[in-house]
């Protein structure tokens, strides 16, 4: 008996561990930054936030207060493009884009996986340049490379990169089909944390496409970012550890 409760108490401590170290909730790090609460809100109000919740890997690019003026007065509808474009679907941190094999690469985002992207619209451009700072902008040919990366916001490798830019990056889109709504309100209190990863309802979850001809990313950097702010791991010791004893108290009854 007493070997098959060590198999069983290792195999569950095994599993929530693992399941815990993959949380993250996007709500709860941007919470700790003032500078970025504008952004914070609209990531809850466009529920952006939830579908960033329910990803294991992920980038979010963030834009300061001060750098949103571009999304004012917009619609619903086109805010939550453009704040999807800024959402990448796969994790990269200071140290791993700016020691990229290829100085310039195309970034898959989430707004490529919502099947409203046209053409390249879907895709980043990042961009090494000779000063070894990272410049981001669309892939649409013709962008500039205008959004420059400032710093670390929070990293938990290697599942979510929050990182600092410079300004919004923008894209000509519309609100194709979508409903009349008025623009977004500006903030008023901080956010409350979006719902758990296990929410359903949104059109912006579908598996990534492939971007083409990108280049194929560098292995994930070793020291990545957890000076510049871990985010929170939101587990529930409590109630696995009631679990647990009720676990074990089955097997010994």
């Amino acid at each position: 008996m007493s070997s098959s409760l060590t198999i069983f108490f290792f195999f569950f401590a095994s599993t929530f561990l693992y399941t815990s170290s993959n949380s993250f909730n996007i709500t709860n790090i941007l919470n700790e930054h003032d500078d970025f609460s504008t952004f914070n809100q609209l990531l809850s109000e466009t529920q952006l936030a939830s579908t960033i919740n329910k990803r294991q890997t992920i980038t979010v690019l963030v834009v300061s207060n001060g750098a949103l003026s571009s999304l004012s007065g917009q619609p619903t509808a086109v805010i939550k493009k453009i704040l999807s474009l800024h959402i990448v679907l796969d994790y990269y941190d200071q140290k791993k884009l700016k020691n990229l094999s290829k100085k310039s690469i195309l970034l898959t985002t989430l707004f490529q996986s919502s099947g409203l992207a046209r053409g390249q619209q879907g895709f980043l451009n990042a961009t090494v340049t000779k000063d070894g700072d990272v410049a981001f902008g669309s892939a649409v040919p013709g962008s500039s490379l205008d959004a420059q990366l400032q710093d670390t916001v929070a990293a938990l490798p290697f599942n979510i990169s929050v990182l600092h830019i410079s300004s919004a990056i923008m894209i000509d889109v519309k609100a194709d089909n979508a409903p009349t709504a008025s623009p977004l309100s500006p903030v008023s209190s901080p956010p409350r944390p979006a719902e758990s990863p296990n929410d359903d309802g949104h059109d912006f979850d579908e598996p990534p496409s492939s971007a083409p001809g990108a280049a194929a990313a560098d292995g994930p950097s070793e020291n990545a970012g957890s000076a510049n702010g871990v985010s929170r791991i939101d587990s529930q010791p409590a109630f696995a550890f009631t679990l647990l004893m009720s676990s074990i108290w089955w097997l010994m009854a």
